[in-house]
């Protein structure tokens, strides 16, 4: 598969998954971050570790009746082990601060990794150079809004999507991609369930 090809599957992916938890929940929490393995970690060339962190992270949520939807993309420029970036949704309504969520990540990183070190989880408050919120809130507006109320509750509403889209695009981008071993995939994402309306 192309570069090209897997620059506009990973931006379509997130959007299905966005468009997803809006449709069923009138308030979305999305954030970004980053995950970076110890230099010295033995890095078998597989995503079998980043496939573990999610798991382990979506476990207790899905327990306490949250939503967690995810994307994410490896990359590898000069260093011996790739990095991951990842782009993440859970239902406000469960979740109105995700600080829990990265520091859950954090700590289930050292555990994989098997590293102490603290850093490895990037929370990608910093974007062109600017600091930039953790999280951005999605609220739906309210049926029962209306006039004027209900034009600026709209506009809003498009305003966090739009900006939640292009800081989750950031993961579609073509530097660092297609350096990974055959049958190794450059990206992945949680499971739709079964019918869902996306």
């Amino acid at each position: 598969m192309t570069v090209e090809k897997n620059y506009a599957k990973i931006n379509d992916k997130f959007d299905e998954r966005l468009e997803h938890m809006i449709d069923n929940h009138n308030k979305v929490t999305f954030f970004r971050f980053d995950v970076h393995f110890p230099e010295d970690y033995p890095h078998d060339g597989t995503n079998k570790d980043i496939s573990t962190l999610f798991k382990r992270v979506k476990e207790p949520l899905t327990k306490a009746g949250n939503e967690l939807h995810y994307v994410w993309c490896r990359e590898q420029n000069t260093s011996e082990n790739p990095h991951y970036h990842a782009s993440a949704l859970v239902n406000g309504n469960h979740t109105r601060r995700v600080d829990g969520i990265l520091q859950d990540a954090s700590n289930r990183w050292k555990e994989i990794t098997g590293s102490p070190k603290n850093g490895l989880i990037d929370h990608c408050n910093q974007y062109q150079g600017k600091r930039v919120p953790t999280q951005i809130r999605i609220d739906r507006p309210s049926s029962a809004k209306e006039g004027q109320e209900l034009i600026e509750l709209r506009q809003q509403f498009e305003a966090k999507k739009d900006e939640a889209r292009k800081r989750a695009h950031y993961l579609g981008k073509d530097d660092q991609k297609g350096d990974v071993p055959k049958r190794v995939r450059e990206y992945g994402a949680s499971e739709l369930r079964k019918g869902s309306k996306r």
